[in-house]
């Protein structure tokens, strides 16, 4: 531990990007005059009702608004790319897999507007989930770092990150008509995107509708590597919200989403010249709900959140081995629909609660053909995963915080019940029912107005989902066969930091443990007596895994002058499978970044950040057998991005350069390499 502090403050000392955020009320936006941000964010996530970060034991990040705008990102895991606590690999351009204290894929929960994102074939390792939601439609991402599974339920094990779409904003008299246009071009073109976005305010009502077009060429790498071909892909999206009040308490909002991707190549598969053809087509995600709010001044009932959603993803996946003349189409729909209630209750100054019920119910459609090039004659096959499986998750939860003198007091405990049917011709039938009881406890002791120490524990689930016990076919270097007779995983998370709060300067440093147990991990196999299908090692997933992740994380901000903003962070993640006695997979390496913001005129600002990781040869015996990580691990890389903005009446003007110095680089486990040096500028129109 004393090495890992060490490593944090000699980093800090050449470090220095914390997030920022504005608050917002329940009905109407109110105005900060604030120029220090961290520690200063009013936050949701953490406890699903509103808190001053610096309040709050748990380690939060937050990327607004305006910093989205100022990366001007090509997508949500490009902008979260430099957000602390985040590390995200990319196994082709059209993904991107966050990681969160050493856990990432179905270990660490996304959520759209308060509503599950993950479903139940949510794989264990990187994927491209994250990269169907537009970030131009987004306003506000909330990371909470460790735990999450008391908040919002199974998968949280690492961390949830929660987006929060754009909300039209009421006007106060008259209707307000006002939109922008947006275009970006990325040089060499990587990269070319448009956006309409259209706003009606009224008293009582506002509407927006927005749609976004990208095309994304193939990727050219930094140093030597140069284009690497078979990365490009298109995307179109499109959102819409309405926001109702109702009365003098009441607020309804109806949101819909959609984004759709064609032709995502798979560039790891393709590279190695094992596939002809290995794309992602379509890549769809659908989301619509409709949350009504009411408000009142009953202690026990100070709010109340009622949402209904539907979602759906599509997964069509085609594949064709080189030198073979059979083609393979799968497709998986998954159709979710979910319910929540939410009630938030003060029944004094110093105590409130979060309390409330879900309801999430996922259905798998899975299939998948193959044929011969020019012949008519189609196969039908079973698909991923058998079709018709189901999963239903319900759950009650209650959250509760105390202020008692110099402690803030945080106390929680949820519920779960889960039962996944999977019907399987070759396999049989199964019902699985676990369940899982777990808490938290939290403190946090303010020294004096400057100085808050914290402290947490807490336990963790994730319940097998049906990627888990039914997936049958081709997964990263492996053949998968399924294993009904899996046990949910579990975590124990102990965290304790200090946070810093001064005019000038904040600053956050944080040291956790997780223990985890009954890890689900792939192990040697055999189908039908063989080791091997078409030269493919087997394997089946089973609860053996016993494993501990620890680590610090520190960040800070620093007003240097009037106008210039300092802002830097540093992470370090130890993983060790207690099982087999190495590490665990895909740990990130030691990494962080520094950013500086220099108002130089009111309409004038300059921007420059610059990212660090390092060599990270702590390999897995998984690592080693995995194609995307070079023979005795990844090297230690840095970039320099620096950008200008400028505001001229109604246009706003942003342009910059990415990896200034051409630098050649890999984020560890990722399959696709990063830019290299290019120029971009994009513009927004206010209409």
């Amino acid at each position: 531990m004393f090495e890992m502090v060490k490593r944090c403050f000699i980093g800090l000392l050449v470090l220095s990007i914390g997030g920022s955020s504005l608050a917002k009320s329940s009905l109407d936006s109110l105005a900060r005059d604030s120029t220090i941000f961290l520690n200063d964010e009013v936050v949701i996530t953490a406890d699903r009702s509103e808190k001053v970060s610096f309040e709050s034991s748990q380690a939060i990040s937050v990327l607004n608004q305006e910093g989205i705008n100022q990366l001007a990102p090509m997508s949500l895991p490009d902008a979260l790319s430099s957000t602390h606590g985040i590390w995200m690999q990319r196994t082709n351009q059209g993904g991107g897999s966050p990681f969160i204290r050493g856990l990432t894929g179905y270990q660490t929960l996304l959520l759209i507007d308060g509503v599950r994102f993950n479903n139940t074939t949510f794989r264990s390792g990187p994927n491209q989930y994250l990269n169907t939601i537009d970030p131009l439609m987004i306003d506000r991402i909330e990371i909470v770092r460790g735990q999450g599974s008391v908040q919002y339920g199974s998968d949280a094990i690492g961390g949830v990150i929660q987006m929060m779409s754009h909300t039209p904003k009421f006007s106060s008299d008259e209707v307000s008509l006002n939109g922008y246009v947006y275009g970006k071009y990325l040089s060499h073109n990587m990269e070319k995107t448009g956006r309409l976005n259209l706003e009606v305010g009224m008293k009582n009502s506002a509407i927006s509708i927005g749609t976004t077009v990208k095309n994304f060429g193939d990727v050219v790498a930094g140093g030597e590597l140069g284009k690497l071909n078979e990365t490009g892909y298109k995307e179109y999206s499109l959102d819409f919200k309405l926001v109702q009040k109702v009365g003098k308490n009441q607020l309804f909002t109806a949101t819909y989403q959609r984004l759709k991707q064609e032709e995502v190549p798979l560039y790891h598969k393709l590279v190695t010249g094992e596939y002809a053809t290995y794309n992602f087509d379509p890549q769809q995600r659908d989301l619509g709900y409709v949350k009504w709010e009411i408000f009142s001044d009953k202690k026990w009932m100070k709010q109340i959140r009622i949402t209904q959603s539907f979602q759906q993803s599509l997964e069509g996946r085609e594949k064709q081995k080189s030198n073979s003349i059979e083609i393979r189409e799968e497709t998986d729909k998954v159709s979710t629909l979910g319910s929540v209630v939410e009630i938030i209750s003060k029944p004094s100054n110093f105590w409130s609660i979060s309390s409330g019920l879900e309801y999430y119910y996922d259905k798998v459609k899975s299939a998948a053909i193959s044929y011969e090039e020019g012949s008519s004659t189609v196969n039908q096959l079973r698909g991923l995963y058998p079709n018709n499986s189901s999963s239903g998750n319900f759950a009650v939860y209650s959250l509760h915080s105390f202020t008692k003198n110099k402690f803030n007091f945080s106390l929680g405990g949820r519920y779960n019940f889960y039962e996944l049917k999977v019907a399987d011709a070759t396999f049989g039938q199964t019902s699985i029912t676990p369940s899982a009881l777990v808490g938290n406890a939290g403190v946090t002791y303010k020294v004096n107005s400057n100085f808050h120490f914290v402290g947490s524990a807490g336990t963790g689930f994730r319940a097998p989902n049906v990627n888990d016990v039914s997936s049958f076919g081709i997964a990263d270097f492996r053949y998968e066969t399924p294993n009904f007779d899996l046990k949910p995983e579990k975590s124990l998370n102990y965290e304790i930091g200090l946070k810093s709060k001064f005019d000038r300067f904040s600053s956050n440093i944080y040291f956790y443990r997780n223990n985890l147990t009954n890890l689900i991990t792939n192990v040697r196999s055999t189908f039908n007596g063989q080791s091997t299908i078409d030269g493919i090692q087997v394997y089946k997933r089973t609860n053996i895994g016993k494993a501990v992740i620890k680590g610090i994380e520190c960040d800070l901000e620093y007003l240097i002058g009037e106008n210039i903003m300092a802002r830097a962070n540093l992470n370090y993640t130890q993983g060790e499978n207690s099982d087999s006695n190495e590490p665990m997979r895909r740990i990130p390496p030691m990494y962080g970044n520094v950013g500086i913001s220099w108002q130089v005129r009111p309409e004038w600002k300059i921007n420059g950040i610059w990212s660090y990781a390092g060599t990270q040869d702590r390999l897995s015996s998984g690592d080693i057998d995995d194609d995307r990580i070079a023979n005795g691990g990844t090297p230690s890389w840095n970039t320099l991005d620096l950008g200008v903005n400028y505001i001229f009446k109604n246009i706003d003007i942003q342009t910059g350069i990415k990896n200034l110095f051409d630098k050649a680089y890999r984020m560890h486990g990722s399959g696709v390499d990063g830019i290299g040096r290019s120029f971009w500028i994009a513009a927004r129109i206010n209409l």
